[in-house]
């Protein structure tokens, strides 16, 4: 079974709160199209700004996680996704701190 991501449909699924979706997304998809750019100073930037917007999701989704019993099935939906990129995103933040390290070194 071939399962794509589609961006657009979770992006609907987020709702008013895609806009950290999306910007999340937008870079994993440059360093996918753009790995080369991802070194040193860069790389570090980047594992900084996936850092802050990982401790933003986990924050989101402690939230609806406090709300469960009365959690409509977008909130799950929503909820789902953020811990689903929280626990994504760590091992892309560990990779750009080994690249801005190899660059730097």
């Amino acid at each position: 079974m071939d399962i794509a991501v589609d961006v657009d449909r979770l992006t609907e699924l987020m709702g008013d709160e895609s806009v950290e979706f999306i910007k999340v997304m937008d870079m994993v998809q440059d360093i996918i199209d753009n790995p080369n750019d991802y070194l040193g100073l860069q790389a570090s930037r980047y594992a900084a700004l996936l850092a802050a917007y990982r401790t933003q999701m986990i924050v989101k989704s402690q939230a609806y996680k406090r709300k469960s019993a009365q959690m409509s099935e977008r909130d799950k939906i929503r909820n789902d996704i953020w811990k689903t990129l929280y626990q994504a995103l760590e091992e892309n933040i560990n990779t750009l701190k080994v690249c801005a390290r190899g660059a730097m070194g």
